[in-house]
Protein backbone atom coordinates (compact mmCIF):
# COMPACT_ATOMS: atom_id res chain seq x y z
CA UNK A 1 0.00 0.00 0.00
CA UNK A 2 1.57 3.48 -0.94
CA UNK A 3 1.90 6.26 1.82
CA UNK A 4 -0.35 8.66 1.96
CA UNK A 5 0.12 12.34 0.27
CA UNK A 6 -0.70 14.00 4.07
CA UNK A 7 -0.09 12.49 7.42
CA UNK A 8 -2.28 14.53 10.02
CA UNK A 9 -1.31 14.66 13.76
CA UNK A 10 -4.07 15.56 16.47
CA UNK A 11 -2.37 14.96 20.05
CA UNK A 12 -5.58 15.13 22.82
CA UNK A 13 -5.94 14.88 26.37
CA UNK A 14 -9.41 15.38 27.84
CA UNK A 15 -11.01 16.83 24.55
CA UNK A 16 -13.96 14.71 24.70
CA UNK A 17 -16.45 17.74 24.43
CA UNK A 18 -14.70 19.08 21.24
CA UNK A 19 -13.35 15.77 19.47
CA UNK A 20 -15.73 14.63 17.61
CA UNK A 21 -16.52 17.86 15.94
CA UNK A 22 -12.46 18.12 14.88
CA UNK A 23 -12.05 14.60 14.30
CA UNK A 24 -15.40 14.66 11.83
CA UNK A 25 -13.40 17.59 10.11
CA UNK A 26 -10.72 15.89 8.86
CA UNK A 27 -12.51 12.90 7.78
CA UNK A 28 -14.99 15.27 5.82
CA UNK A 29 -12.39 16.92 3.85
CA UNK A 30 -12.75 17.08 0.16
CA UNK A 31 -8.66 15.92 -0.14
CA UNK A 32 -9.56 12.02 0.55
CA UNK A 33 -5.70 10.85 0.81
CA UNK A 34 -4.39 10.73 4.25
CA UNK A 35 -3.42 9.13 7.66
CA UNK A 36 -5.00 10.53 10.71
CA UNK A 37 -2.88 10.38 13.33
CA UNK A 38 -4.43 10.29 17.07
CA UNK A 39 -2.10 10.62 20.28
CA UNK A 40 -4.37 10.17 23.43
CA UNK A 41 -2.60 11.46 25.87
CA UNK A 42 -3.93 9.14 28.90
CA UNK A 43 -7.20 11.40 28.76
CA UNK A 44 -8.92 10.79 32.08
CA UNK A 45 -12.53 11.13 29.96
CA UNK A 46 -14.28 9.52 27.30
CA UNK A 47 -11.90 10.28 24.43
CA UNK A 48 -10.39 7.01 24.04
CA UNK A 49 -13.47 5.48 23.89
CA UNK A 50 -14.81 7.74 21.09
CA UNK A 51 -11.16 7.53 18.93
CA UNK A 52 -11.52 3.91 18.82
CA UNK A 53 -15.56 4.09 17.55
CA UNK A 54 -14.08 6.48 14.75
CA UNK A 55 -10.94 3.31 14.36
CA UNK A 56 -13.92 1.23 13.50
CA UNK A 57 -15.53 3.50 10.97
CA UNK A 58 -12.18 4.67 9.22
CA UNK A 59 -9.26 2.97 8.73
CA UNK A 60 -7.22 5.96 7.63
CA UNK A 61 -6.97 6.45 11.67
CA UNK A 62 -3.77 5.41 13.75
CA UNK A 63 -3.97 5.29 17.43
CA UNK A 64 -1.20 6.08 19.75
CA UNK A 65 -2.68 5.62 23.16
CA UNK A 66 -0.17 6.81 25.88
CA UNK A 67 0.20 5.68 29.25
CA UNK A 68 1.15 8.31 31.06
CA UNK A 69 0.70 12.22 29.87
CA UNK A 70 3.94 13.49 27.83
CA UNK A 71 2.80 16.48 27.01
CA UNK A 72 1.47 17.69 23.34
CA UNK A 73 5.18 19.08 22.33
CA UNK A 74 6.13 14.83 23.41
CA UNK A 75 3.01 13.86 21.78
CA UNK A 76 3.64 15.44 18.67
CA UNK A 77 6.92 14.11 17.83
CA UNK A 78 5.30 10.38 18.50
CA UNK A 79 3.05 11.45 16.03
CA UNK A 80 5.92 12.76 13.79
CA UNK A 81 8.08 9.15 14.23
CA UNK A 82 5.81 6.94 12.73
CA UNK A 83 4.16 9.65 9.95
CA UNK A 84 4.58 8.55 6.18
CA UNK A 85 2.90 11.42 4.46
CA UNK A 86 5.01 13.52 2.07
CA UNK A 87 3.27 16.64 4.03
CA UNK A 88 1.98 16.96 7.88
CA UNK A 89 -0.87 18.48 9.08
CA UNK A 90 -1.13 19.81 12.12
CA UNK A 91 -4.86 20.22 14.11
CA UNK A 92 -5.48 20.36 17.99
CA UNK A 93 -8.62 18.66 18.85
CA UNK A 94 -10.82 21.39 20.21
CA UNK A 95 -10.50 23.35 16.51
CA UNK A 96 -12.22 22.50 13.26
CA UNK A 97 -10.86 22.26 9.84
CA UNK A 98 -12.32 23.81 6.74
CA UNK A 99 -13.60 21.11 4.58
CA UNK A 100 -11.39 22.20 1.90
CA UNK A 101 -8.34 23.13 3.68
CA UNK A 102 -5.99 20.37 2.82
CA UNK A 103 -6.90 20.61 -1.05
CA UNK A 104 -5.69 24.22 -0.90
CA UNK A 105 -2.62 23.84 1.38
CA UNK A 106 -1.26 20.66 -0.62
CA UNK A 107 -1.89 22.09 -4.07
CA UNK A 108 0.03 25.50 -2.22
CA UNK A 109 3.07 23.73 -1.48
CA UNK A 110 3.19 21.63 -4.55
CA UNK A 111 3.38 24.47 -6.62
CA UNK A 112 5.09 26.49 -4.12
CA UNK A 113 8.43 24.35 -3.26
CA UNK A 114 10.77 27.45 -1.77
CA UNK A 115 7.73 27.65 0.76
CA UNK A 116 8.68 24.80 3.72
CA UNK A 117 5.24 25.43 6.07
CA UNK A 118 2.16 26.84 5.55
CA UNK A 119 -0.57 27.88 7.86
CA UNK A 120 -3.59 30.35 7.29
CA UNK A 121 -6.13 33.23 8.19
CA UNK A 122 -8.37 31.70 11.18
CA UNK A 123 -11.72 32.22 12.62
CA UNK A 124 -11.89 31.88 16.69
CA UNK A 125 -14.99 30.45 18.26
CA UNK A 126 -15.76 30.17 22.09
CA UNK A 127 -16.58 26.68 23.64
CA UNK A 128 -20.16 26.53 21.85
CA UNK A 129 -18.91 27.47 18.78
CA UNK A 130 -19.75 30.66 18.19
CA UNK A 131 -17.80 32.84 16.11
CA UNK A 132 -15.87 35.97 18.27
CA UNK A 133 -14.00 37.41 15.89
CA UNK A 134 -11.66 37.00 12.26
CA UNK A 135 -7.82 36.96 12.10
CA UNK A 136 -6.06 37.56 9.22
CA UNK A 137 -2.25 36.15 8.94
CA UNK A 138 0.69 37.76 6.98
CA UNK A 139 0.78 35.89 3.69
CA UNK A 140 4.11 37.30 2.60
CA UNK A 141 6.82 35.06 3.10
CA UNK A 142 9.43 37.72 3.50
CA UNK A 143 7.45 39.91 6.18
CA UNK A 144 6.71 37.13 7.87
CA UNK A 145 10.14 36.23 8.66
CA UNK A 146 10.39 39.73 9.81
CA UNK A 147 7.91 39.65 12.60
CA UNK A 148 8.36 35.70 13.74
CA UNK A 149 11.00 36.90 15.60
CA UNK A 150 9.02 39.33 17.62
CA UNK A 151 5.72 37.70 17.88
CA UNK A 152 3.96 34.26 16.79
CA UNK A 153 2.16 34.94 13.74
CA UNK A 154 0.83 31.70 12.71
CA UNK A 155 -1.93 29.93 14.34
CA UNK A 156 -0.16 26.15 14.70
CA UNK A 157 -3.29 24.18 14.35
CA UNK A 158 -3.48 24.95 10.98
CA UNK A 159 -0.58 24.29 9.49
CA UNK A 160 0.90 21.93 6.79
CA UNK A 161 4.42 21.53 6.54
CA UNK A 162 6.92 19.38 4.65
CA UNK A 163 7.84 15.45 6.18
CA UNK A 164 11.73 15.68 6.10
CA UNK A 165 12.43 14.48 9.70
CA UNK A 166 14.71 17.15 10.24
CA UNK A 167 12.71 19.50 12.63
CA UNK A 168 11.27 17.86 16.16
CA UNK A 169 9.47 19.65 18.67
CA UNK A 170 11.74 21.09 21.72
CA UNK A 171 10.06 19.55 24.68
CA UNK A 172 11.51 21.78 27.11
CA UNK A 173 9.02 24.40 25.69
CA UNK A 174 6.10 23.37 27.37
CA UNK A 175 3.70 25.80 26.38
CA UNK A 176 5.27 27.17 23.27
CA UNK A 177 6.82 24.52 21.96
CA UNK A 178 4.93 25.41 18.30
CA UNK A 179 6.50 29.01 18.22
CA UNK A 180 9.81 27.61 18.93
CA UNK A 181 9.23 25.20 15.96
CA UNK A 182 8.54 28.23 13.85
CA UNK A 183 11.45 29.65 15.06
CA UNK A 184 13.60 26.90 14.12
CA UNK A 185 12.48 26.41 10.92
CA UNK A 186 13.30 29.90 10.45
CA UNK A 187 16.74 29.65 11.67
CA UNK A 188 17.67 27.02 9.20
CA UNK A 189 16.35 29.11 6.54
CA UNK A 190 13.44 27.63 5.47
CA UNK A 191 10.09 29.79 4.16
CA UNK A 192 6.99 30.14 5.76
CA UNK A 193 4.24 32.18 5.16
CA UNK A 194 -0.14 31.84 5.42
CA UNK A 195 -2.81 31.23 3.37
CA UNK A 196 -5.13 34.35 3.40
CA UNK A 197 -8.38 32.25 3.07
CA UNK A 198 -9.65 32.02 6.51
CA UNK A 199 -8.78 27.70 6.79
CA UNK A 200 -9.49 26.75 10.52
CA UNK A 201 -11.96 27.75 13.22
CA UNK A 202 -9.90 28.18 16.00
CA UNK A 203 -11.76 27.30 19.54
CA UNK A 204 -10.78 29.50 22.76
CA UNK A 205 -12.30 28.00 26.28
CA UNK A 206 -11.42 28.76 29.47
CA UNK A 207 -9.28 24.89 29.72
CA UNK A 208 -7.17 26.28 26.28
CA UNK A 209 -3.29 26.66 26.72
CA UNK A 210 -3.95 30.29 25.35
CA UNK A 211 -6.76 30.80 28.48
CA UNK A 212 -5.89 28.49 31.60
CA UNK A 213 -1.95 29.32 31.04
CA UNK A 214 -1.69 32.17 29.03
CA UNK A 215 0.78 33.91 31.84
CA UNK A 216 3.31 30.30 32.15
CA UNK A 217 2.92 30.45 27.97
CA UNK A 218 3.96 34.34 27.54
CA UNK A 219 7.16 32.97 30.15
CA UNK A 220 8.11 30.47 27.83
CA UNK A 221 7.76 32.35 24.37
CA UNK A 222 10.07 35.26 25.74
CA UNK A 223 12.56 32.53 26.51
CA UNK A 224 12.30 31.62 23.07
CA UNK A 225 12.60 35.03 21.58
CA UNK A 226 15.67 35.31 23.55
CA UNK A 227 17.04 31.76 22.12
CA UNK A 228 16.28 32.76 18.45
CA UNK A 229 17.05 36.66 19.36
CA UNK A 230 20.00 36.25 16.34
CA UNK A 231 16.86 36.34 13.57
CA UNK A 232 15.72 40.15 14.61
CA UNK A 233 19.00 41.26 12.97
CA UNK A 234 18.37 39.43 9.54
CA UNK A 235 16.08 41.83 8.06
CA UNK A 236 17.33 45.14 6.64
CA UNK A 237 16.31 48.80 7.30
CA UNK A 238 15.02 49.20 3.81
CA UNK A 239 13.19 46.21 4.27
CA UNK A 240 11.68 47.22 7.47
CA UNK A 241 9.91 50.47 5.76
CA UNK A 242 8.86 48.34 2.22
CA UNK A 243 6.99 45.97 5.17
CA UNK A 244 5.48 48.03 7.28
CA UNK A 245 2.59 49.59 5.33
CA UNK A 246 1.22 46.24 4.61
CA UNK A 247 1.77 45.58 8.39
CA UNK A 248 -0.81 48.37 9.02
CA UNK A 249 -2.88 47.21 6.28
CA UNK A 250 -2.93 43.78 8.26
CA UNK A 251 -3.92 45.37 11.09
CA UNK A 252 -6.56 47.85 9.94
CA UNK A 253 -8.46 45.08 8.09
CA UNK A 254 -7.95 42.46 11.50
CA UNK A 255 -9.51 45.32 12.90
CA UNK A 256 -12.31 45.83 10.83
CA UNK A 257 -12.99 42.32 11.22
CA UNK A 258 -12.95 42.01 14.71
CA UNK A 259 -15.96 44.51 15.07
Amino acid sequence: MSAPKISVIMPTYNSESFLRESIDSILNQTFKDFELIIINDNSTDGSLKLIKKFQKIDKRIKLINNKINIGPAGARNKGLKIAKGKYIAILDSDDVSHTKRFEVQYNYLEKNPHIFLVGSSAIYIDENGKEIRRFRKYNDYKMLAWRLPKSCSIIHSCVMFRNTGKFWYNEEFKYAHDYNFFLDILDKRKNLTNLPQFLIKYRVHPDSISGAKKKEQEGFANAIKERHKSLRSKTNFFSKIKYLPKLILFYLMTFKEKR
